[in-house]
């Protein structure tokens, strides 16, 4: 029944998505939502200024939570004219183009004499002679809590991420799966053993991440997109926290003579991996709540529900709360896939030594089929494809590139089914299930 009803929410929100187009860094004339209809793409600042607006901001009438505290506010601007002369133009009496922000965004304050704001939108920054045209750039929301307008803060976007060809029908099809292999292994009393239940713990941390990814991605959970963005977090945290214990656990239970398991043995990882998931969290909430609102401090946090409810990922400091310390998870568990092969392979070569015979034909592709299936299983297992997953964040201008982040992220987004058949459909696997 349950899994009748996941089934059923997923198709409403493929629906859903084939009606709505949800990548808010697409074109703006697509995102953009406007607070006055007599607001159009190509008119100057005297008839619309753009703000930023964070995805936890947005209405459900396409406004901002910020709007009516700006028109109470006298903001102004000074605009450069045809005629080079100047004239100080005022906030509340335009209309705000509310537009998103995208993957990569910089936040620059700027003073009087540091840029030249021109009537047509375009804005010419001095100290480095970049001039930005009005769709590159926005206000930052929150000008009131700063020196405005001596200072003004505006977000320079950068960069927006790939768009994956299929990724809402893989990733769906992948969750149905990953429920699929969670309810075999619980299911089966033999799965049910202390590396089965930590690799339980892993496939369902993996699918919850991907059911708020697919859900955000189709703007179901603005609401609460903050909430969800830290739940995310501590999500992805536990995720690859629980694939380095499933790295650890299959090495030990190759290499170690002794495999007796000890009765408290799965409740000690799960209180360290859920334990060590909640560290990070409260520090990035507590940063976000601190500084959030300090300009200066800005591209240095972990934000959440900007550019979507999730923590942001692409941008530079990623690399102190996020990129950085899962890469370096994902490098130890390819460093335990390692041992553990050659640990595999040292033990057949002893068993070998043992039971070879003269008159033995080798059957090698049968051989070689097998135990490349064996290290691909082991692999998966073991998360050592994450990494990749990591590695395809990074920004490259490149076609090659590109055609790359495409395969690893399509890759990932089906990772349920690539589990699903590595587990599921073996031998073993339908014979415990036959005797059940």
């Amino acid at each position: 029944m349950k899994l009748k009803l996941l089934g059923t929410f997923l198709v409403l929100s493929l629906a859903k998505f084939g009606a709505v187009y949800t990548d808010s860094n697409y074109t703006e004339a697509k995102s953009c939502v406007k607070c006055d209809n007599n607001c159009n793409d190509d008119d100057d600042l005297w008839h619309c200024i753009r703000i930023c607006c964070p995805r936890k901001n947005t209405m459900a009438n396409g406004g901002c939570s910020f709007e009516e505290q700006l028109f109470r506010t006298k903001l102004n601007l000074n605009i450069k004219l045809d005629d080079n002369s100047t004239e100080t133009l005022y906030f509340n009496n335009q209309t705000l183009l509310t537009t998103p922000f995208w993957d990569i965004d910089e936040m620059i304050g700027l003073s009087r004499d540091e840029y030249t704001l021109y009537k047509n939108g375009t804005i010419y920054i001095h100290s480095d002679k970049r001039l930005k045209s009005k769709e590159e750039y926005c206000f930052y929301p929150h000008q009131i809590y700063s020196d405005f307008p001596e200072t003004i803060w505006i977000v320079l976007h950068e960069w927006s991420s790939i768009a994956i060809p299929g990724a809402y029908v893989l990733t769906s099809v992948s969750l149905i799966c990953y429920i699929l292999t969670i309810g075999i292994y619980l299911f089966v009393k033999e799965l049910r053993n202390v590396f089965g239940m930590c690799l339980v713990s892993c496939i369902f941390s993996i699918f919850l991440a991907y059911l708020i990814w697919l859900i955000d991605e189709l703007r179901l959970i603005d609401n609460f997109c903050s909430l969800a963005g830290y739940i995310s977090y501590f999500i992805d945290c536990a995720s690859y926290l629980w694939l380095s214990v499933n790295s650890f656990c299959l090495w030990k239970k190759i290499s170690s003579v002794d495999r007796q398991e000890h009765r408290h043995q799965f409740l000690f990882y799960s209180i360290f991996v859920w334990g060590i998931s909640a560290i990070p969290l409260g520090i990035i909430l507590w940063m976000n709540q601190q500084w959030e609102e300090d300009l200066q401090k800005w591209n240095w946090l972990p934000l959440v529900g900007f550019s979507r409810c999730s923590v942001e990922v692409y941008k530079l400091a990623s690399w102190v709360y996020y990129l950085g310390p899962f890469t370096i998870l994902s490098a130890i568990n390819i460093i335990m896939f390692v041992l553990t092969i050659k640990q595999i392979k040292k033990t057949k070569r002893e068993i070998n030594k043992l039971t070879i015979r003269p008159d033995r034909t080798p059957a090698c592709l049968a051989v070689d089929f097998q135990k490349t299936l064996s290290y691909l299983r082991i692999f998966a297992i073991m998360g050592g494809s994450w990494i990749l997953f990591l590695v395809s964040v990074i920004e490259l201008n490149s076609i090659i590139w590109n055609i790359f982040v495409i395969l690893i992220r399509g890759l990932h987004c089906g990772f349920g089914i690539l589990i699903c058949v590595l587990l599921i459909f073996k031998r073993s696997t339908f014979r415990l299930l036959i005797n059940k």
